[in-house]
């Protein structure tokens, strides 16, 4: 089976930072661990660079709201999808029609804004995945959320819908 960054984002996840623990190794104990396991190095480098330009996306798209709310936009407007939103070409290409309407769902259901839809499609692209499924899509969106200030709700929301549990709207 070809390991693509995706597998190592989901491990690093699943092992590291959806624990509440602050004892998490070093980078270069972590990759020593990865390449333990067997995982490339080449496709660790890359997983740990999507990590490093979410932190930087992160901070643009916390600057992004901030700026917004200051220019006089309530921050509950702000949140409202007001646009349809049209996938491109390539985006269409890479996101099977079940992906890109989780994304969709989720704007619709006020679960996540239209601002941190396209952070996910951003990242999701990033991965170059040739053809992204519905749960490959899934665990792009719970990881961005998970990074992302003040998405505490539709984290949890999208941890309940990945591990097929009722999500509960808040």
């Amino acid at each position: 089976m070809k390991t693509e960054v995706l597998d190592i984002l989901m491990y690093l996840f699943e092992t590291y930072l959806e624990d509440d623990d602050s004892d998490i190794p070093s980078e270069d104990s972590i990759r020593n661990e990865l390449s333990k396991i067997g995982f490339q190095d080449a496709k660790v480098t890359k997983a740990f660079d999507w990590l490093d330009d979410l932190a930087v996306l992160k901070d643009d798209f916390s600057d992004e709201v901030t700026f917004n709310i200051k220019q006089g936009q309530h921050a509950e407007r702000y949140q409202k999808n007001h646009s349809i939103r049209i996938f491109s070409p390539l985006e269409i290409e890479k996101f099977d029609i079940q992906a890109r309407g989780v994304l969709i769902d989720l704007v619709e259901l006020n679960v996540i804004t239209p601002g941190q839809r396209e952070l996910i499609i951003d990242k999701a692209l990033a991965l170059d995945i040739a053809h992204i499924d519905q749960e490959q899509m899934k665990w792009v969106i719970l990881m961005v959320l998970f990074n992302l200030p003040d998405s505490a709700g539709p984290f949890t929301w999208i941890q309940d819908l990945l591990y097929e549990e009722t999500p509960t709207v808040h």
